[in-house]
C-alpha cells in the first residue's frame, strides 16, 4: 500500500514539474516574441538614426579649416565622393565678390577653386545664367550690388532649370554697404538656403561669412551679419549645408586680412581672392568627407564645363567659318 501511495505522489510531482517546464518555456517564447517586436519597432533599439534630434551632440562641428556644420552625421541616399567621380555642377551665387571684380581677369576665387578641384580629381561644370571672367568655364549667378534677398530672387529663375548639385554662396556685404536689412541677414539667408534645397533636391549648400571690410564704420555691421550666419548653421542639422569661415575674427589661419582687401575697402586683392578659393575648396572636400555630394540630375548638361565650352567654341568657330565661306562664294558669283 505504501509503495503504491509513493508511486502516486511521485506521479503527481512529475506532472507538476512537467507543467512548470511547459509554463517556463511558454513564458520564454512569449518574452522573446515581445522583445523581437519591440526591437522591430525601434522601442528597445539604441538610437542610431542621425536625423533624430534627441541623439545629436549639442555642439556644432567646426573643423580646423573653419568649416562649420550642424550637429549630426547625416549622409544622404546615393552619396558618393569626389574621388569616385561624382560630377560637381557648381552654381556660384552672390554679388561682385563672386564675380571676381577688380581681380586679374575678373576670375576672383572661381579659377583658383576650379583648378584645385580638378587637381584632386573632380569633374566640374560651373553653371548659371551669367558668364563673367577670363576663364573657359565661367558661368555663375552673381550680380554686382545685390543683397541676399535679390540673389534669392535671381536664383528662382534659373535653379529649377539647371539643377546644380553644389551651391556656393557669398553674399551679405551689400546689405552692410547699403545699410539694408542688416538685422534680417540671417533670416533672409535661411529662406534662401531652404529654397535652394527644395528647388534642387540633390544639392549641397556651402555659404560663407562675409569678408573683413575696411570701409569706415562697416566692420561692426559685418561682424553682426557673420554672427547671424554662425547662429544660422545650427538650424541645418540633418541637411547638407556647411558654413565656410572667411573672416579672420574667428582665428582660423589663411583668411583674408585687412591687408588683403583692395583700395575700395571691399574687394580683395588677387591674393585675397585666392584665399577665398582655397577656403571653398576645403569646404567642398569637407562636404565630400561627410558624404553630402550626390550625382546631379541627368538633364543633358555637360559634366565637364571646360570640355563643353571648348566644344561649343569649336562649333561656333566652324559655323562662322562656313558662313564666311558661303558669303565669299556668293560674292564671287
Amino acid at each position: 500500500m505504501a509503495s503504491s501511495e509513493k508511486r502516486l505522489w511521485s506521479s503527481r510531482f512529475s506532472f507538476i514539474r512537467t507543467k512548470r517546464v511547459i509554463f517556463s518555456l511558454t513564458l520564454l517564447v512569449i518574452t522573446s516574441v515581445v522583445l523581437i517586436a519591440l526591437g522591430t519597432t525601434h522601442i528597445l533599439r539604441p538610437k542610431t538614426n542621425p536625423s533624430d534630434d534627441s541623439q545629436r551632440p549639442s555642439d556644432i562641428n567646426i573643423t580646423a579649416d573653419g568649416i562649420t556644420t550642424a550637429p549630426g552625421d547625416w549622409k544622404p541616399h546615393n552619396s558618393s565622393t569626389i574621388a569616385e567621380g561624382t560630377p560637381l555642377r557648381i552654381m556660384s551665387l552672390g554679388a561682385s565678390l563672386v564675380r571676381g571684380e577688380f581681380s586679374t581677369g575678373d576670375v576672383g576665387f572661381r579659377k583658383t577653386m576650379r583648378e584645385e578641384l580638378i587637381d584632386i580629381g573632380a569633374v566640374v561644370n560651373m553653371v548659371g545664367s551669367q558668364r563673367f571672367g577670363d576663364m573657359l568655364d565661367n558661368d555663375l549667378e552673381a550680380y554686382g550690388g545685390n543683397r541676399i534677398s535679390q540673389i534669392h530672387e535671381h536664383a528662382t529663375h534659373i535653379v529649377p532649370e539647371l539643377q546644380p548639385n553644389l551651391f556656393l554662396i557669398q553674399v551679405g556685404t551689400n546689405n552692410v554697404l547699403q545699410n539694408r536689412d542688416i538685422d534680417k541677414a540671417g533670416a533672409h539667408m535661411e529662406d534662401f538656403i531652404n529654397y535652394l534645397l527644395r528647388a534642387s533636391t540633390r544639392s549641397t549648400v556651402i555659404f560663407s561669412t562675409c569678408l573683413t571690410n575696411t570701409v569706415p564704420n562697416c566692420e561692426p555691421k559685418i561682424l553682426d551679419v557673420n554672427k547671424q550666419y554662425r547662429d544660422l548653421i545650427k538650424k541645418f542639422a540633418s541637411k547638407p549645408v556647411l558654413l565656410a569661415e572667411m573672416h579672420p575674427s574667428e582665428g582660423f589661419p589663411d583668411r583674408p586680412q585687412a591687408i588683403d582687401i583692395g583700395p575700395d575697402g571691399t574687394h580683395p586683392t588677387d591674393y585675397g581672392y585666392s584665399l577665398m578659393g582655397h577656403i571653398f575648396t576645403k569646404s567642398i572636400q569637407e562636404a565630400d568627407k561627410k558624404g553630402y555630394l550626390r550625382w546631379p540630375v541627368e538633364d543633358g548638361l555637360e559634366k565637364d564645363g571646360d570640355a563643353g565650352r571648348a566644344e561649343e567654341t569649336t562649333t561656333t568657330s566652324a559655323t562662322t567659318e562656313t558662313s564666311s565661306t558661303r558669303a565669299a562664294t556668293a560674292a564671287e558669283v
